[in-house]
């Protein structure tokens, strides 16, 4: 009996202690991170081999965001656009690059984010534009909705 109680209060022991030494390392991991305005750069990225929003884009901007020194991060799976906002005293561009090429054994490659801009029409497109050639007549079928009061009353 008295060997069951010793094991237990070793065990109790433990875990209490085990417990306080967690508590500890999250506190030190939660101080916030000080990043002062004026050093604060902003990165756009292009980012190929992404499948999904949820589980590509999503864990690239989470990923980042983890980093010391990262103010903000953003990733649109659909423009395949990668935002970021960091300190230049703490980070650099290239270590967020590589970071982002070593998620998931590299399949996603980096490239300068490059804006996308429409060509605007020259003259003689938007001349050519108005002729009745180039128009295409849509005809939807019609079809009307009844009334659901006339509907009703009708039914009485």
């Amino acid at each position: 009996m008295r060997m069951l109680t010793k094991i237990a209060f070793i065990t109790v022991f433990s875990v209490i202690l085990a417990c306080n030494s967690v508590t500890e390392n999250n506190q030190a991991n939660a101080e916030p991170k000080k990043i002062k305005a004026e050093n604060i750069v902003v990165a756009d990225f292009a980012i190929e081999g992404m499948v999904c929003a949820m589980g590509c884009a999503k864990t690239i901007e989470d990923e980042i965001a983890g980093m010391t020194g990262v103010a903000s991060s953003s990733v649109n799976f659909e423009t395949t656009k990668a935002h970021f906002e960091y300190d230049k005293t703490q980070l650099t561009e290239k270590e967020i690059i590589t970071k982002i090429e070593g998620i998931a054994d590299g399949q996603y490659k980096v490239s300068p984010w490059k804006e996308q801009v429409e060509p605007q029409k020259t003259d003689t497109e938007s001349t050519n534009s108005n002729d009745d050639k180039s128009k295409v007549s849509v005809e939807l079928p019609s079809f009307q909705i009844p009334n659901l009061f006339t509907f009703l009353i009708n039914q009485v």
